[in-house]
């Protein structure tokens, strides 16, 4: 039995090998590009770092202010707050202020808050909630006229982002990716079972400003990659929905990291589907993958949503714990700087290793079949 090698039916068949691999790889660029997060496992080179205990504090505090609604000294107050808050974590911090005047209403100011951390980075993650609590309690059954506490529906995801700027700003140095916190006004004001917050006004009044008017606020060198928004994060028997806008490639990331460090419940298989308005629409209507990162407050086992026990007696410490867990863990995973910072990296790795044994396979073919002429010619 010999064996003969045909030199240029071989080379033709790797050759046709590396353009599909070619082609493979430009079809990988281009869906990564379009915000495609893959991951297997947790960066396990950075700890998580995440206090549930200072978070919790920092609802407390926003509650001790009184009821963070526009038009109120309370209002203010807690806006000086954060903003002074969150300047010891970032490199920078914006204050947008706005106003809103619904008709023969008043005219309410209102503020946006912009923490920047690492200002030198190209790309931007967006980390948002909002700061103001609903005025009245329309779900109650006493004292629907007056305002709620707003202990997880606003205050919980405020404490949880500032905490995750302490966490982030001591790793800054091996992130590859400025970080925006970004609290967000006038979200909870708008008309719910026959009651409006403030009369006329509508949902997340605050983030349609600031999505309105985003350009004033970053570089056109720089590029948004996504926009997380965490809502109501707090409360007891966590199960976050899959909202209706969520990106899916993001919704997956981030669910499959928290079901990587256990939290299976929060990030089920299976998640609830809902349409919800709130201040994530506004990003992604100006084309920024986003997710709503909140639970179903219509019929979940949390019952107090717009109601006065909204307080800290129905804040559930380890609920934050798994939120700031797994979104310090989708950051440091995603956005470290080394192999875990590009999201082609496994797809240009493994291109580059099947191209490399191609060449050496053209190589070796052309050694051989010189070999062999050369030894027939003698």
């Amino acid at each position: 039995m010999s064996l003969v090698i045909n030199t240029k039916r071989v080379i033709k068949a790797v050759s046709f090998v590396i353009i599909l691999i070619f082609t493979s790889y430009a079809i990988n660029v281009e869906s990564y590009s379009q915000s495609t997060f893959l991951k297997t496992s947790v960066n396990a080179d950075l700890p998580l770092d995440f206090n549930a205990t200072y978070a919790f504090n920092h609802i407390s505090t926003q509650l001790d202010f009184g009821f963070r609604v526009p038009g109120t000294t309370d209002h203010v107050n807690c806006s000086e707050w954060i903003g002074n808050q969150v300047s010891s974590s970032v490199d920078e911090v914006i204050r947008h202020n706005f106003t809103i005047q619904k008709e023969s209403q008043p005219s309410y100011n209102c503020q946006n808050i912009l923490g920047k951390l690492n200002t030198d980075k190209k790309n931007i993650v967006i980390l948002a909630s909002h700061w103001d609590s609903r005025n009245v309690a329309e779900k109650d059954y006493v004292n629907q006229s007056l305002p709620i506490p707003g202990a997880n529906d606003g205050a919980s995801s405020v404490g949880v982002l500032l905490e995750m700027a302490r966490v982030l700003n001591l790793y800054k140095e091996f992130l590859d990716c400025e970080v925006w916190f970004l609290f967000l006004d006038a979200e909870d004001q708008g008309s719910s079972g026959g009651m409006y917050g403030l009369e006329g006004w509508d949902w997340a009044e605050g983030a349609k400003e600031f999505a309105e008017n985003i350009d004033d606020f970053y570089s056109s060198t720089e590029e948004i990659e996504c926009f997380i928004l965490l809502d109501m994060v707090g409360g007891f028997d966590l199960e976050f929905v899959q909202e209706s806008r969520n990106d899916a490639n993001l919704q997956e990331a981030i669910f499959s990291i928290g079901q990587l460090l256990g939290y299976s419940v929060a990030f089920p298989d299976d998640p609830k589907e809902m349409s919800i308005t709130d201040d994530h629409v506004a990003f992604d209507e100006i084309g920024i993958p986003v997710i709503d990162l909140i639970i179903d407050f219509v019929a979940s086992n949390w019952t107090y949503h717009h109601t006065h026990s909204d307080d800290l007696s129905n804040i559930d410490i380890e609920s934050l714990k798994i939120t700031g867990q797994a979104i310090e863990a989708f950051i440091k995973t995603y956005y470290a700087e080394g192999d875990n910072l590009e999201w082609n990296g496994g797809a240009f790795s493994n291109t580059f290793l099947i191209l490399s044994v191609s060449v050496f396979v053209i190589v070796a073919v052309f050694t051989v079949n010189f070999l062999i002429t050369k030894r027939k010619k003698s």
